[in-house]
Formats: structure tokens, C-alpha cells, sequence
């Protein structure tokens, strides 16, 4: 099942990765991680037995229910290895900054705005899934589980929120190509 994909002016490929992780589950581990896969369904509504699957998701800043419009968080583990690296912790584990998709050689996604696009791509190049950034992730507090300073150091790279033009499928080792306007 697809959804309409609306054409953007000029896009141009940055730079391309690969899915190193995929993660999900019903209920959030030390209140911040999640369960890791080998493959997921992604549908406009987000993962399946996903804690943030759904029409709608509880928004604690704003206390109250809200539409759904960001299902997605996007991770790149070059921010997770750099702020363990500077801060001497453990390395964090897949799935342990609640990302959904965890990326290799994306960078820290630090650079995407509101309206980029990142494609999993098919073995023929083509976009088999479909993500938009809405927005950048603010690091939360629960990410002082490992360190004191990892809300700080992850600050403007914990990655992005997303919502899904394209629906389908996504395997661990797919290759990712990040789309700018």
C-alpha cells in the first residue's frame, strides 16, 4: 500500500547510508528505549505495536492528546558514538534514543529541515519507503540514563521526526538516501 508522494522543486540527493537497526515496541524501556527488529511495516500511521503508532499521540508539553503527524524518529549513530566518545560513557544501544530507524553514514542528521526526505531505496535504486522531516528531535531528559550531560551533547543531533509519504517495507542493511529541497 503507497500513499500520493507530492513532487518537491528541485530536490537533490545529499548523501546516501544504511539502516543499522530498526526498533519498536508497545511500552518504552527505562521509559526512553526500544526493542529492536530485524524488519518493520512502515504505514502512515507509523510501526505496528509501536508505542507511537496511531492516529493520535499524547503530547506531554502540550498535555493533552494531539494528531499524530510525526510517527517516525530518525537516528544517526555517528551523534550517539560521538557524544559517548566526548562524554566517556557506554555506547547506547540500538533502539536506546527511542529512534525507530537507526542510520549509518547519514551523518547526525543535524543539517535536515522541515519538508527534506529520506528514502529507503530498493535494489534498483527506486524509493520503496518514503520519510518527511517535520522537524528536528529535542534530546529529553530521559537521555541522562547515559550520562548527566547526554541531553547537552545531543542537542540539535538526536536526529528527526517524521511522517511517512510513502508506505512499505524496511529491512535492516537497506540502503537510505537523504533528499533536500
Amino acid at each position: 500500500m503507497s500513499t500520493m508522494i507530492e513532487k518537491t522543486s528541485n530536490p537533490k540527493s545529499v548523501r546516501t547510508g544504511k539502516v543499522i537497526a530498526l526498533a519498536y515496541s508497545p511500552e518504552l524501556i527505562n521509559n526512553l528505549g526500544k526493542e529492536t527488529h530485524d524488519s518493520a511495516e512502515i504505514t502512515r500511521l507509523g510501526i505496528p505495536a509501536d508505542r507511537h503508532y496511531g492516529e493520535t499521540r499524547y503530547s506531554s508539553s502540550a498535555r493533552r492528546t494531539v494528531p499524530n503527524n510525526r510517527p517516525i524518529t530518525i537516528c544517526g549513530v555517528e551523534a550517539a558514538r560521538a557524544a559517548c566518545e566526548k562524554l566517556g560513557a557506554d555506547p547506547i544501544p540500538p533502539g536506546g534514543m527511542g529512534e525507530n530507524l537507526l542510520t549509518e553514514g547519514l551523518g547526525d542528521l543535524g543539517d535536515l529541515r522541515s519538508g527534506d526526505r529520506i528514502q529507503v531505496l530498493d535494489s534498483n535504486g527506486e524509493p520503496k519507503v518514503i520519510f518527511e522531516v517535520r522537524k528536528q528531535n529535542e534530546p529529553c531528559s530521559n537521555l541522562q540514563l547515559y550520562h548527566k550531560l547526554m541531553t547537552k551533547e545531543l542537542m540539535g543531533r538526536r536526529g528527526v521526526i517524521c511522517a511517512v509519504l510513502k508506505e512499505g517495507h524496511v529491512d535492516i542493511g537497506d540502503t537510505l538516501e537523504v533528499v533536500v529541497k
